[in-house]
């Protein structure tokens, strides 16, 4: 096999890889998805590559030519010409300063009035807890907090009780401290403060719990719970919170200056930008959502109720199962994530009998370089249609749902709320690679705490049921295993249903993994209340 030859394009193309993927070093026979890429990287490679290029481009691009050198060969053909190109139009401004998942939760806290009711839907927090096993200054981290408020305009969101929102000069975080005797005291004071229901309309936004560990003053031992409205915020905010508060932490702590570079943006620039692309994308959701199910109906095991209240049954898929499925993956030009869709897909489509299967996904939506310095509630909510018809063998279906997934990716920046009223009850797969939370730059590790709030109950409207199908909760460790969740309504679902369904999706994997090419076995559903 002849070598590539070396081109501009190639160094460049090159440079775009290592920015990315974050590498000190790339080959041109080098597989971008074998380096670490996924979806989200993937769509970062195509915004830069349309920026230096000048060349449109979509997340397709890694997913149909995955090497280096066949993407450079890529891009010098449609410079030259010769691949065919669309020309995305242009969008008029709009000056709504909310995300699409904002404009969604908005909609729905606000919903029960159209039938006469006052109260307003809680969407709830987005929270983590850590450990930190090292000196913590309560009144600088409190200072970090404050300035973390004033740098990102999401955190001063305000919503007003008529439905209105506006970013105000200021919206201070609650910060509180509580002493536990010993870890498992700390353990039930984070569980209660998880479970503590914030208000978009008249509370904070940010809250921070200090939990110290133990009755010495001078014990090194505490636990950090951060809980940011999901108004405001989402998972991957976490990341960029965390790494800036401990860099505006240790500069307080020593005497330096803010060492933290203006926003490039602002999250306002960043949903008016988003905002622009929604009538760019709609003819491609119009398409996808033509006709599609509003439900999965019927689901064996769900039972009627109005009433919603999430729960979860935990679960872990080992580290030598992931590894294969994510080989599998590679093979196909697919990612560990697509892999796990096709291995639920499958199962959706076992127990409940449908072809057409709809899931719901997010994804970051931070489809810019400049964009991954934001705070805010940027995630966008995928609907993903899957054909399961024909009883496709494993790899048919794991390519079936890599094109789908591509083309989603690709029209990510959508309007939700539009895609949420035409299918209300998808399906979910929640997945995260974020990697443990930990406070850099002090000695600390997670600590555990519920990640549903079980307090949260929410009503149907007047003479409409809870028709949701149960979720999956995926997230990647650092020793290559995943701890999984089936989340479910506990009104409509028994734990035995939740815990079949985690039982089926381990059965699926390890069948997947074990004979890709086949047909994976029936499944019989058990669970027929």
């Amino acid at each position: 096999m002849t070598a590539p030859v070396a081109s501009p394009t190639l160094d460049v193309l090159g440079g775009i890889w290592r920015e990315v993927l974050r590498l000190s070093r790339v080959s041109p026979e080098d597989n971008f998805f074998a380096l670490g890429g996924d979806s989200f990287r993937a769509t970062r490679l195509a915004a830069l590559v349309g920026e230096r290029f000048g060349v449109p481009a979509t997340a397709a691009l890694a997913f149909d030519r995955p090497e280096l050198a066949g993407q450079a060969r890529w891009i010098d053909g449609a410079r030259a010409g010769d691949a065919p190109l669309t020309p995305l139009p242009q969008a008029p401004p709009s000056a709504v300063p909310l995300s699409t998942q904002q404009e969604d939760f908005l909609y729905w806290m606000f919903e029960p009035r159209l039938h006469g009711s006052q109260d307003v839907r809680d969407i709830g927090s987005c929270c983590t807890a850590i450990r930190i096993r090292d000196e913590l200054d309560v009144p600088l981290l409190t200072r970090a907090l404050n300035a973390l408020v004033a740098r990102h305009e999401a955190l001063r969101t305000v919503v007003r009780p008529d439905g209105t929102v506006e970013i105000v000069a200021d919206r201070p975080p609650q910060v509180a401290e509580e002493r536990a005797a010993d870890e498992a005291e700390a353990g039930r004071i984070v569980w209660h403060e998880r479970m503590r229901l914030d208000d978009a309309i008249a509370g904070p936004l940010v809250r921070a719990l200090v939990v110290h560990i133990g009755q010495d003053d001078d014990a090194d031992d505490h636990v950090l719970v951060l809980a940011v409205h999901h108004f405001a915020f989402d998972g991957f905010s976490f990341g960029v919170l965390l790494r800036e508060l401990a860099l505006l932490y240790s500069a307080l702590s020593t005497g330096h200056p803010d060492p933290l570079r203006p926003l490039p943006i602002t999250y306002t620039d960043y949903c008016r930008f988003a905002r622009e692309q929604w009538p760019v994308n709609q003819p491609y959701w119009d398409r996808v959502l033509e006709g599609a199910p509003t439900d999965l109906s019927p689901f064996p095991g769900r039972r009627e109720t109005s009433r919603f209240s999430r729960r979860r049954h935990a679960f872990e898929v080992e580290h030598a199962l992931r590894d294969r499925l994510a080989e599998i993956a590679r093979e196909r030009g697919a990612t560990t994530f697509m892999a796990v869709a096709a291995c639920w897909t499958w199962l959706l489509a076992e127990w409940t009998g449908r072809t057409d299967i709809v899931v719901m996904s997010p994804v970051p939506g931070r489809t810019l370089p400049e964009h991954e310095t934001l705070v805010g509630c940027l995630v966008q909510s995928l609907i993903l249609r899957f054909d399961v018809s024909g009883r496709p063998g494993y790899a048919e279906l794991l390519d079936r749902v890599r094109d789908v997934a591509v083309g989603a990716v690709a029209h990510q920046l959508h309007a939700y709320q539009d895609a949420r009223l035409r299918v209300p009850f998808p399906s979910r797969i929640h997945y995260e690679s974020f990697g443990a939370p930990h406070f850099p730059g002090l000695a600390s590790e997670p600590f555990p705490f519920p990640r549903e709030q079980e307090a949260l109950e929410w009503s149907a409207n007047p003479g409409e049921l809870d028709l949701s199908a149960p979720e999956l909760i995926v997230e990647e460790q650092r020793d290559g295993s995943m701890h999984c969740a089936v989340v479910y309504n506990h009104h409509g679902y028994d734990p035995e249903t939740a815990a079949e369904l985690a039982d089926a999706f381990l059965r699926c994997a390890r069948a997947a993994a074990d004979r890709p090419g086949h047909v994976l076995p029936p499944l019989a559903v058990r669970h027929a209340g």
